[in-house]
């Protein structure tokens, strides 16, 4: 068998989440399994059907400048807003930056009736400082006292996004004007400081989720000094309903409350086949300007003979004196399976990546796509190994959740990696 030099001169990374991933990747222990925990062995395969073009990565995306609210003068109108029956897209889009897949539902279509929010927070006079330091019962016995109610996070959520849907209060990008002066930042519909410098309880809960989350109250908006992207309106938080503090306010809604909730996502089979063509894969990666320089026809590798192949080569490898040695005969770690197959999988909670390897013309690759609703799909992170024809095979433990391994020589340094869901929700490969 000829003797495999290390690959590094021959990969190029490319794309999404990838930026930052060297060193990024944490040793994890192979835990037992508990409850909320999913094998990846058996269950029926996944069967993505691919539809419309791939979203490009957060990290490559930049809002119009004129997309961007603009802090000012805002003209004096009722203390009341009157918000329309209709539907709100609640949630956000897997790989927004920011997003907490376990707390922000995926683009949720949710049908409102009409209510009315009060214009500023409790107690609703621009004349006094928005009243801090309460429980959520304490807030929710007030607004009754000036006869409404504690907004649900869902109505708070659809006057923050306003007629447009737009994702933070008043526009599609973060003004931080609004931090200093949130009474001049209205949201499309014209409600004030939402999300702009304090936190606000609401009368919906986060449901639980076994071993992640339990039963908390949901809060929105945030402070001043938080990081741009949590001042988004979909973001989320859960937060004990018994504790106050001087960074939590509220404002009141009345009329008839909204019975929408957010379900939370729960666990699902850590890995499952996805029974997907190489056809579909091809056109996912026609739609990725990082990807097109693929060209050729896009096919996958052989299981098991390609597994093998992989295998064998950790055998033969460079001796201190550079000669080839014959190694023992390489295996994956107890409770991994080799792959060729394409991946769907759940590393955490209400997040779903499509994992492929593959090859086209003298090029591999290895290929994360972050599933979104409808099957659409968002380009995640890719690593292209230019004139390798492979093989790459993919290795995965059910009982490890957020890692999986790859190799084109199993062992090998230079020829082998990770695939790594990270602590901040990104995915990224990197190479060992």
């Amino acid at each position: 068998m000829p003797t495999r030099t290390p690959a590094a001169a021959l990969i190029l990374l490319v794309a999404a989440a990838i930026a930052g991933g060297a060193g990024c990747d944490r040793a994890e222990p192979q835990p037992q399994p508990q409850a909320g925990e999913k094998r990846a062995d058996g269950g029926a395969p996944a069967a993505p059907a691919p539809s419309g073009k791939v979203l490009e990565a957060a990290e490559n995306e930049s809002p119009a400048a004129s997309a961007r609210p603009q802090a000012g003068a805002v003209p004096a109108g009722p203390a009341r807003v009157e918000i329309p029956a209709g539907k709100l897209v609640a949630g956000s889009t897997p790989g927004d930056k920011g997003r907490d897949p376990a707390l922000e539902p995926a683009l949720l279509d949710v049908e409102l009736g009409g209510f009315t929010i009060d214009r500023y927070l409790y107690p609703n006079d621009p004349a006094q400082p928005p009243l801090t330091g309460v429980t959520r019962a304490r807030a929710s016995e007030l607004c009754e006292q000036a006869g409404g109610r504690l907004c649900t996070e869902l109505e708070w959520e659809r006057a923050c996004k306003g007629p447009e849907g737009t994702p933070y209060a008043g526009g599609a990008a973060w003004d931080p004007a609004c931090a200093k002066a949130p009474a001049s930042c209205a949201s499309g519909f014209g409600v004030l400081g939402m999300g702009a410098a304090l936190r606000e309880w609401t009368a919906s809960d986060v449901a639980p989720i076994e071993n992640l989350q339990p039963k908390a109250a949901a809060v929105r908006g945030a402070t001043a000094s938080a990081s741009s992207v949590d001042h988004r309106c979909a973001r989320r938080a859960a937060v004990d309903p018994g504790a106050s503090g001087d960074d939590i306010g509220f404002r009141c809604c009345h009329g008839a409350p909204n019975a929408a909730s957010i379900p939370s996502p729960q666990w699902q089979q850590t890995y499952r086949r996805a029974e997907i063509g190489p056809q579909q894969v091809a056109e996912l990666l026609a739609s990725v300007p990082q990807l097109r320089d693929l060209g050729g026809e896009v096919t996958f590798f052989k299981e098991p003979d390609d597994v093998k192949v992989v295998l064998s080569r950790g055998r033969t490898r460079l001796s201190p004196s550079g000669t080839p040695a014959l190694q023992p005969e390489a295996s994956p770690p107890p409770n991994t399976t080799l792959t060729t197959s394409p991946l769907l999988w759940n590393p955490v909670p209400g997040e779903e990546v499509l994992v492929v390897t593959g090859k086209s013309d003298d090029d591999s690759f290895i290929v994360a796509f972050l599933k979104l609703p409808g099957d659409r799909y968002r380009i995640a992170s890719s690593l292209l190994l230019k004139g390798d024809r492979g093989p790459i095979a993919l290795g995965f433990n059910g009982y490890v959740r957020r890692r999986l391994t790859w190799a084109t020589c199993w062992d090998c340094r230079g020829e082998s990696g990770n695939v790594t869901y990270r602590d901040d929700n990104r995915v990224v490969i990197t190479q060992r």
